[in-house]
């Protein structure tokens, strides 16, 4: 599988066992979106979606025997899983039969996660220990209260502003270009900001951000890291 993401700005299919592999664009990204959120979920993250449901224990059962299978065989027997795993694999991939013979327990997550990563998307990181979740959870939640929450909207238009670009053209790029452009722009703008402020005189001198720096998009976030008088002190604000 030659799949390097130094190329994926590019546009250009991936090869690999299994046949080429497109991007969706993101004149098709409403088409896929909801599907790509159940491909992107792990089987933790299926059993915690059951777990939040069965508010009266009728679907133990249905929960224990999902605990003992595979990610693959979940995908192959839930319905909504299978539906949403179809129109995703039948979409990016060019030849339809390549994958529904080829995919198969040993080479299902590689073929998951290049999807995944070809869309931006990334997998919600579960604790198997529901009380670590649960705090992991709380912690999510303080670091991002009074943020502004970033839309697939707000990137869009942001990069019709930020580079010009006529709409009906941002439609046909990839996905993937999109949020790199986005943060390209953001990566530019800073390093204007950067540099106006470091011709004013201060105590300490100001980094520049160099706007032709490396972009990482799958740069994981954390959110577990956040130590008790972080937290106390974050719920202190918000409280009031």
């Amino acid at each position: 599988m030659m799949n390097i993401r130094e190329f994926y700005d590019l546009g250009l299919p991936i090869d690999t066992e299994l046949g080429q592999v497109d991007f969706i664009k993101v004149k098709d990204y409403p088409d896929y979106f909801f599907d790509l959120q159940n491909v992107s979920m792990s089987k933790l993250k299926v059993i915690q979606e059951y777990e939040n449901a069965n508010k009266d224990g009728s679907l133990d059962d249905l929960i224990k025997a999902i605990k003992e299978c595979s990610l693959f065989e979940l995908y192959r027997t839930v319905p909504d899983l299978r539906e949403s795993y179809f129109k995703v694999f039948t979409k990016v991939f060019e030849d339809e039969s390549n994958w529904i013979e080829g995919i198969n327990e040993d080479n299902f997550e590689d073929y998951r996660q290049l999807i995944l990563d070809m869309a931006c998307i990334k997998e919600e990181k579960i604790n198997p220990n529901p009380e670590i979740q649960r705090a992991i959870e709380r912690s999510r939640r303080l670091k991002s209260a009074g943020q502004d929450k970033m839309t697939f909207s707000d990137i869009f238009s942001s990069v019709i502003v930020g580079s010009g670009a006529d709409p009906e053209k941002v439609l046909n790029w990839t996905v993937y270009q999109l949020y790199s452009i986005y943060h390209r722009i953001s990566k530019f703008k800073s390093f204007d900001l950067t540099s106006l402020f470091a011709t004013v005189p201060t105590e300490k001198p100001v980094d520049i951000d160099m706007w032709g720096g490396h972009v990482d998009l799958f740069e994981e976030e954390s959110h577990g890291g956040m130590t008790r008088k972080e937290f106390n002190k974050k719920a202190g604000s918000i409280n009031g």
